[in-house]
């Protein structure tokens, strides 16, 4: 048990101390002795103040130290601090698209397992969960197929963050460990900005990296040549599987969710509900487009894979169970030739693309992780706790011990004083 202001101890001790000294202060009336000429002294009580060794009235000096130090321990706010440990641990596990082999992963997860060091798992794609970290939801993580989605290592980091004020009441150090293989597209602008708040260093567990190509997935259903995407799909496989990509260009349906939600990419492209063609540009990673397009309004939520040259999305992709939705709303042209223009090519194969495919093996750059990592020791336990201490119920009890004592005092008082001889 610790007090949170234990000067408040302090000055109840001065208190009790000083309450001591005066009851070893003896006010007594003096003895009577008669005197022919006392009749001429005003008859008034007089009082003469003394030293002794042993304090009168030990019953109410009693109370009232009680009272003076019941108070200053309430005052005080005892609490109850928990047992701490050396270290605790905080693993960040990815689970994207970027990860070649889950089960490699959780397999180095397996190595941090202690039991004398409290723990907790974090699993993250494109949102971080916080997960129990016992060998079951290891199993279940190394067996799941692969998710569709981008990680982001900044939900990552928040994630940790606040699990690490969690877990800093339980310990003097908190380490980090990311396992993943930190390719370019799972680094945004905000990860430096996330990775600054975080006051010690980070350890880094990479693993392999998924090689994604575009001989790596395939299309369901294969494009007619006269669609204007005909000739950007032409080049991809056409074949059924977990990997396949679903094109609709009506409304989703059940079947259409149960796809996705196997780890599948339902597109879905409506041209028919696009606006007028209207000169645009549309930004697709790296390409861009130019040329008379149509736009339609997209539904909030989701992660925005093409935005118009105003900024505003063209393409939103939703992650569901271990695949996504995505949704274009951008309406092409039937005449002309952009359909055969390389940079068109390139956008139409991006938006078809299953999700976090594209960038996904391309590693980050070493300075990039350098900065991740950070230098200097873990994290102080200190520097992230948030109030780990549990309050009693002794502050009331004490509370009502020194009003008891007062009130008694009081009725002690009251008796009668004896006289002096």
């Amino acid at each position: 048990m610790t007090f949170l202001a234990p000067w408040a101890l302090a000055v109840g001790a001065l208190a009790a101390a000083g309450a001591i000294l005066l009851h070893l202060v003896a006010r007594q009336r003096p003895a009577a002795v008669l005197l022919p000429t006392a009749r001429f002294i005003a008859d008034r009580r007089s009082l003469v103040s003394t030293v002794v060794r042993r304090p009168r009235d030990l019953v109410l000096l009693a109370l009232r130290v009680v009272t003076l130090l019941a108070a200053a321990a309430a005052f005080a706010r005892p609490v109850l601090a928990p047992t701490r440990s050396p270290i605790a641990r905080v693993v960040l596990l990815d689970r994207s698209a970027a990860v070649a082999s889950p089960a490699d992963a959780v397999s180095r997860v397996r190595t941090l397992l202690d039991a004398a060091a409290p723990m907790r798992l974090i699993a993250f794609d494109s949102t971080a969960v916080a997960l129990p970290f016992t060998t079951a939801t290891l199993d279940s993580i190394a067996g799941a197929p692969v998710a569709g989605g981008v990680g982001s290592i900044t939900a990552a980091l928040v994630a940790a963050r606040r699990a690490a004020a969690l877990l800093a009441a339980h310990a003097d150090s908190v380490q980090v460990v990311l396992v993943s293989p930190v390719v370019a597209s799972e680094v945004d602008d905000a990860t430096s900005l996330v990775r600054a708040q975080w006051p010690g260093a980070l350890s880094l567990v990479r693993v392999a990296a998924r090689i994604d190509s575009t001989s790596s997935w395939s299309l369901e259903r294969a494009i007619p040549i006269d669609d204007p995407r005909g000739p950007a799909a032409s080049a991809l496989r056409v074949a059924a599987g977990r990997r396949a990509v679903r094109v609709r260009t009506s409304s989703l349906d059940a079947p259409d969710s149960a796809f996705a939600r196997g780890g599948g990419t339902v597109v879905e492209w409506n041209e028919s509900s696009a606006g007028p063609m209207a000169p645009a540009a549309l930004v697709v990673g790296d390409d861009v487009v130019v040329a008379m397009l149509g736009r339609s309004l997209l539904p909030a939520g989701g992660r925005t894979v093409a935005r118009w040259a105003n900024g505003s999305a063209a393409a939103r992709e939703i992650l569901i169970g271990y695949g996504c939705i995505r949704t274009v709303a951008v309406g092409l042209p039937t005449t002309g030739d952009l359909p055969l223009r390389h940079s068109f090519q390139r956008a139409v194969r991006g938006l078809l693309a299953p999700c976090g495919s594209g960038s996904s093996g391309v590693l980050a750059d070493a300075a990039t992780v350098a900065r991740l990592r950070g230098s200097g020791p873990m994290a102080r336990g200190s520097a992230l706790a948030t109030g780990g201490d549990r309050p009693t119920p002794l502050v009331p009890w004490l509370l009502a011990l020194a009003a008891v004592s007062a009130l008694a005092e009081l009725f002690v008082r009251a008796r009668p004083a004896p006289e002096a001889a």
